[in-house]
């Protein structure tokens, strides 16, 4: 019977699922086993019924029609079986049908629980584990702290310290505890990875993400002057004259880059990538190895 692993959280914003995923499923796949990414597909213009992004050779619907998320994964993971749709579970009997994997990766699959699981990982902003405290549409929670409980693993991230946050202590306890931070892995364009140092050079920096202060905050971090900032909405669709507006404004600004996520980027126009450079990022997830033993072992 095939394992069953589900990648979620209990917040509204980001806490870095997908590269989460990514990880997961690149374990997997360097073992040997056939992996299934389902994904809800989320904004994604091909509708929630269930749709084959990748079928593990060959990447099927562009980003252009697919949800950002799930693309982002099937780019990263060209061996996986990525799979989008609503009911998860109809995506499931589809792939056991036409493709039997050894492992199934649910991602932001916290709160989908009609779908077994034979492992819950639960993810946790370290700074704001349970936010403000309050539910959606009052706070930022889509279920109560204490469903935490119901994780198998709990997974603090950008976390620059190794210590449980008090609000949560509560909920953790008897469970095993990880803690992960944002690995930077460069610059990159449409050619690969750029060399140059781009530390002090001036950029348009925009992002339609889930936490897009965050990215901004990164950038500065690595030394780049942010002299310009542009937000759109989460899972944001772009478009030429998005684009060429951007261009106009940073040229007026003699600015040196336009640079955005490799999420956003990956929804650019042909000609909006050409002028734009983005950011790739990794997990660093203390105690790997003890991870990634409870997940063989499961």
């Amino acid at each position: 019977m095939a394992k069953i692993i589900s990648v979620g959280n209990i917040s509204l914003g980001g806490t870095g699922k997908t590269p989460f995923t990514i990880m997961i499923a690149k374990h997997f796949i360097e073992q040997g086993k056939k992996v299934c990414i389902l994904s809800r597909g989320y904004r994604g213009r091909i509708g929630y019924d269930t749709h084959v992004i990748s079928d593990g050779k060959n990447i099927l619907i562009g980003p252009d029609k697919a949800a950002d998320e799930p693309y982002m994964i099937a780019v990263n993971c060209p061996e996986a079986i990525v799979i989008t749709g609503k009911e998860r579970v109809k995506s499931f009997k589809f792939a056991e049908e036409e493709f039997a994997p050894d492992i199934y990766i649910l991602d932001d699959g916290f709160q989908h629980k009609k779908m077994r699981r034979d492992i819950d990982i639960c993810l946790l902003d370290h700074k704001r584990p349970v936010s403000t405290g309050w539910m959606f549409p009052f706070g930022y929670l889509r279920e109560p702290a204490s469903a935490i409980k119901r994780a198998d693993i709990v997974v603090f991230t950008r976390a620059e310290d190794d210590t449980i946050p008090e609000k949560t202590a509560e909920y953790v306890k008897d469970k095993p505890v990880f803690f992960s931070n944002i690995e930077f892995k460069g610059f990159f364009n449409e050619d690969g990875r750029i060399e140059e140092d781009l530390k002090g050079k001036s950029v348009l920096a925009f992002a339609g993400i889930a936490s897009p202060y965050k990215f901004f905050e990164f950038l500065k971090k690595l030394g780049l002057k942010v002299a310009r900032r542009k937000i759109f909405g989460d899972h944001h669709i772009y478009l030429d004259r998005e684009g060429y507006s951007m261009q106009k404004k940073a040229a007026e600004m003699e600015l040196d880059y336009l640079v955005t996520t490799e999420k956003d980027y990956i929804k650019l126009t042909d000609d909006m990538k050409k002028d734009t450079i983005y950011t790739k990022i990794d997990i660093e997830l203390r105690n790997r190895d003890r991870f990634f033993q409870i997940l063989d072992m499961r």
